[in-house]
């Protein structure tokens, strides 16, 4: 029995070493003014580490002002401008690993996905457009006339609650602008105002995942 007990033990030993670590959330910048809300609560921002730990754990995520800069995990980075409202789900380390969903409902984000990625989707809401990622660089802003989607690299397949609107993939170095008012989306070149802080986090990216 004392052997079999010993085997129990090594193969529970082994489970914990060997199992998937879980991803592990870090705030890498926090531009100076920054205002971060949970609810109706601002978050203290002097420990980096608690600060990551309530976003991980947040229903919403919230910048009233300022700028930060977040990594889940090794699954992707997300560049979080004045005034935006985010909602993310599947990046918990206690999630298993389904889709990826965001729901940004406000302001400006840019997001990089990472190597952790690899093989899995991401679904986004923003607007009047659903997103379907697999693995690219790609920013969502806020604009007065509608909501604007660009795409640096990868693949980026867009679908507008407009009526009569059909699925189209935004190209690398592409962006679309679905308007607030019932006309025909604007597709073109990613203008350079939503283009360079998105190549920037693409730089970042680099930095971290080599």
């Amino acid at each position: 029995m004392g052997w079999l007990l010993a085997a129990a033990v090594v193969l529970a030993a082994g489970y914990f070493l060997l199992r998937p670590r879980a991803p592990e959330w870090r705030v890498l910048e926090v531009a100076p003014g920054t205002v971060v809300k949970v609810g109706d609560a601002p978050l203290p921002l002097e420990d980096r580490a608690a600060l990551a730990r309530a976003l991980r754990d947040a229903p919403a995520i919230v910048v009233e002002s300022g700028d930060l800069l977040l990594q889940a995990g090794d699954l992707a980075l997300f560049d979080l401008g004045a005034g935006t409202r985010v909602e993310l789900a599947g990046f918990h380390p206690d999630e298993g690993p389904g889709p990826l969903a965001i729901r940004a409902s406000s302001g400006r984000m840019r997001a990089r996905t990472g190597p952790g990625f690899a093989g899995r989707q991401m679904e986004v809401r923003a607007g009047t457009m659903e997103l379907v990622v697999t693995g690219t660089a790609f920013a969502v802003d806020y604009e007065e006339v509608g909501t604007c989607v660009c795409c640096l690299r990868g693949k980026v397949e867009m679908v507008s609650k407009v009526p009569g609107a059909v699925p189209r993939a935004i190209e690398p170095g592409k962006m679309c602008l679905v308007f607030t008012e019932e006309r025909p989306p604007l597709w073109g070149d990613s203008p350079a105002a939503h283009a360079q802080p998105l190549e920037r986090l693409e730089a970042r990216a680099l930095e971290i995942w080599r």
